[in-house]
């Protein structure tokens, strides 16, 4: 079997498995929306904070990608979880782990056999993987610009910082210079992260079980939420996090250095354990 007719029949496995899962990312997106609305409302009416602008539609994605503000522990300090930021992440790690090693379980063995080479095989899994992921961010993305045509929001009006330090509750000392410019290129940097810990999940998975291996993932993004550190990945993943945005923050080019090479690293790693994979004797 030719490596596109492989890919292709993936492709349509793999999204028809579980279509339901897409509507997670609809979901969230929806429920970021509808909440950093009604908080930048909320502030209308407060004179402390004298935020006047109205979200955007990269101020969305911005709130929906941003995780929290670097967690200092002291007292007086609540412990706070980021919950949105774990559900943009995790059901997407989720959604791509268990097909590739489920299709071995049964027709993916006969289609095994029929490419002749296993390399095909994991590259057509890795390429599955990578269009599942973006697909997945797609919907957040094609939710959150229905969402600003339904209400009428900006859509070029690029960032409104003040907007976003308030409801990120960033502490003045920890904001960059007024005049920082904020790209919008920033936010695909969460959707790179999360490419390639989806592949590193898939690799981990053969030699971990796929549920240790997401456990795993889960246990590094829930690291790098309290450890602000350029070696933790998912510090890449919050868009508050970014030196554009705070003082002493992570580099958005050490971050596209890290997610590329982590990806690359991932599909070879996880080609080269492939080819001794025991496929017969695994559960």
């Amino acid at each position: 079997m030719k490596f596109t007719k492989l890919f292709w029949f993936d492709l349509r496995r793999g999204f028809f498995q579980r279509p339901q899962w897409f509507l997670i990312p609809v979901i969230v997106a929806l429920t970021s929306c509808l909440t950093l609305s009604a908080g930048a409302a909320g502030l209308d009416d407060m004179e402390t904070f004298q935020v006047t602008a109205s979200p955007g539609f990269w101020d969305y994605i911005m709130y929906l990608y941003g995780g929290m503000d670097r967690f200092i522990p002291a007292p007086g300090n609540l412990f706070t979880f980021p919950v949105r930021w774990m559900m943009v992440f995790l059901p997407a790690a989720f959604l791509t782990l268990q097909y590739p090693f489920s299709d071995l379980q049964g027709l993916g063995q006969q289609i095994l056999i029929r490419t002749k080479g296993r390399m095909a095989w994991w590259l057509s899994k890795c390429g599955w993987n990578l269009c599942s992921i973006l697909v997945y961010h797609g919907l957040m993305f094609l939710t959150a610009a229905l969402f600003c045509a339904a209400t009428q929001a900006d859509f070029s009006d690029g960032f409104h910082k003040e907007l976003l330090y308030v409801v990120f509750q960033v502490r003045e000392v920890g904001q960059t210079a007024a005049d920082t410019v904020w790209q919008c290129s920033m936010v695909l940097l969460p959707v790179l992260v999360s490419l390639s810990l989806s592949l590193l999940q898939m690799s981990l998975a053969l030699v971990l079980k796929p549920v240790f291996s997401f456990f795993a993932v889960a246990s590094v993004m829930i690291s790098s939420a309290y450890c602000t550190s350029p070696w933790l990945i998912g510090n890449y993943g919050m868009t508050i996090r970014y030196d554009t945005v705070i003082t002493d923050g992570v580099s958005i080019k050490s971050g596209v250095i890290c997610c590329v090479a982590a990806l690359l690293a991932a599909v070879f790693a996880g080609c080269a354990g492939f080819l001794r994979y025991d496929i017969l004797n695994r559960d």
